[in-house]
């Protein structure tokens, strides 16, 4: 008789320390989720929303605005012009500004590496580590514009709404509803930009396919500014 009572007491003691073990757990997820709320500044609970250069993309020149123009109504713009004015900037943010309204399904940044060949095979890494040094200027631009944790999130390969390749493995590509940024445009061949301007475009929905060439006119340049479409300075 003692046993079985011993035996209810240890039963009901189990049982009042899981419910205190499930009320503390339970206490502790809601502060959690309370504090997370809280941090974001938020509300409502959902996905956490990283801060983001909303600003509008304003000219600080004749020149700035005309290149603005350029891009809002043509499919393919060269622009021209010395260090610090803007070229890769304005493209870079309105290739994001393009994706945060959909008006694209991704954009792809591609620069000629000038190296032996364009060989990025002894530096460590995939192709995406290989190249993200020379992808720096614009990648600081599209984190700013898109937040740091939606631009990680569109660099994942199975996500793929922001991608980087050396501009030797351009050739073949299909750029389909993209923005694409070719930077530093001046050091390719005029047989490679031949190359890289008559690749597939796959179903032009409204010439949707964007080109962004910025063109950097000192140093060595490969492509004469008279080949270009448009003049940026």
């Amino acid at each position: 008789m003692g046993r079985q009572k011993a035996v209810i007491k240890a039963r009901r003691e189990a049982k009042r320390v899981l419910r205190r073990d499930s009320r503390s757990h339970k206490q502790r997820e809601e502060e959690s989720v309370t504090s997370l709320v809280q941090m974001s500044g938020v509300e409502a609970i959902g996905m956490a929303r990283d801060s983001r250069d909303m600003a509008p993309i304003v000219a600080r020149n004749d020149a700035q605005a005309q290149y603005l123009n350029a891009i809002e109504r043509k499919s393919l713009i060269f622009a021209t012009g010395e260090a610090g004015c803007g070229k890769t900037w304005i493209s870079a943010a309105k290739a994001a500004e393009a994706l945060i309204h959909k008006d694209v399904d991704k954009i792809i940044v591609t620069r000629p590496v000038l190296q032996a060949d364009e060989d990025l095979g002894f530096l460590p890494g995939d192709i995406s580590e290989k190249f993200a040094p020379y992808f720096r200027p614009v990648y600081d631009v599209l984190v700013k514009r898109l937040g740091a944790s939606f631009m990680q999130y569109c660099l994942r390969p199975e996500i793929g709404k922001v991608e980087i390749a050396p501009f030797a493995y351009m050739r073949g590509r299909t750029f389909e509803n993209a923005v694409v940024i070719l930077d530093e445009a001046q050091n390719v061949t005029a047989a490679q930009m031949k190359m890289f301007l008559t690749a597939p475009r796959g179903k032009r929905d409204g010439d949707r396919e964007r080109g962004y060439h910025p063109v950097r006119p000192a140093g060595r340049r490969k492509i004469g500014s008279e080949r270009c479409v448009g003049t940026f300075r």
